[in-house]
């Protein structure tokens, strides 16, 4: 197992390392780079690959954010014709709280993308956390679909129940519109980005790796998941599209 996890990152690093400098080093454009955070610290048994990270990890990614990128928010599409970073967290874990803090204390703009099934449950956040947490300046509060199910895997009509009920439901928790949803494990079909608009979304974040640009679709915005076992520098690479031909 060692063996086949140490090949397949050597094999993952060296196409990253022809991929950058060959091609992407030369076609770098400005635009966002959105970066997707799930967990903080707690240990679960669906953490297959390591999606939860330390307090004190997060800390010194955003202190390292901070000293070297313009951080807005993800919804701010004006400002994707420049070099921009943005913070989303999904799922709604109860350690986001760990998180949220240090983001407050830097006053760092972000995204908490919320599945509603999960609200006031056991290792999740609470009704009355979602609407403490909207009323922060720096925070956007969007859905996250209703029961976490593929969108991809399910009838027309669980479809847009999972994406109105859920938009329904936050909105009457904190007394606002929401503008954003995050696509649960990613997943979408062409009848998802048909009745988003229709349902009353402006835009959806998506787990395509790459930089948004003022010409990038609202409904698939793209985004790279930062991950345990991330050192400093694979988020570099990770933010200078070192791994985007993922997405090719």
């Amino acid at each position: 197992m060692f063996i086949k996890k140490l090949l397949k990152n050597s094999i993952k690093e060296t196409l990253g390392f022809f991929y950058y400098n060959l091609y992407r080093k030369f076609t770098q454009t400005p635009g966002n780079r959105a970066l997707i955070y799930h967990a903080f610290g707690s240990k679960y048994k669906h953490d297959t690959y390591g999606f939860s990270i330390d307090v004190a990890q997060f800390k010194e990614h955003i202190k390292f954010y901070t000293d070297n990128y313009n951080i807005i928010n993800i919804n701010e599409y004006k400002n994707y014709d420049k070099d921009t970073l943005s913070i989303t967290i999904d799922d709604g874990y109860k350690d986001n709280l760990d998180a949220i803090e240090i983001l407050n204390k830097y006053n760092i703009p972000f995204t908490l993308y919320v599945t509603i099934s999960t609200l006031d449950t056991q290792g999740y956040l609470s009704t009355e956390d979602i609407k403490s947490l909207s009323c922060l300046d720096n925070c956007e509060i969007g859905s996250h679909s209703y029961n976490h199910v593929r969108l991809n895997t399910i009838s027309n009509e669980k479809i847009f129940f999972e994406l109105s009920e859920s938009k329904k439901i936050i909105e009457n928790i904190i007394g606002n519109k929401i503008s954003g949803i995050s696509y649960p494990h990613g997943s979408y079909n062409q009848y998802v980005l048909d009745i988003l608009k229709t349902v009353g979304y402006d835009y959806a974040a998506s787990s395509i790796k790459g930089k948004n640009t003022t010409k990038t679709n609202k409904y698939l915005l793209k985004r790279s998941e930062i991950i345990k076992s991330d050192s400093l520098s694979t988020i570099i690479k990770k933010i200078n599209g070192y791994y985007d031909y993922y997405s090719i």
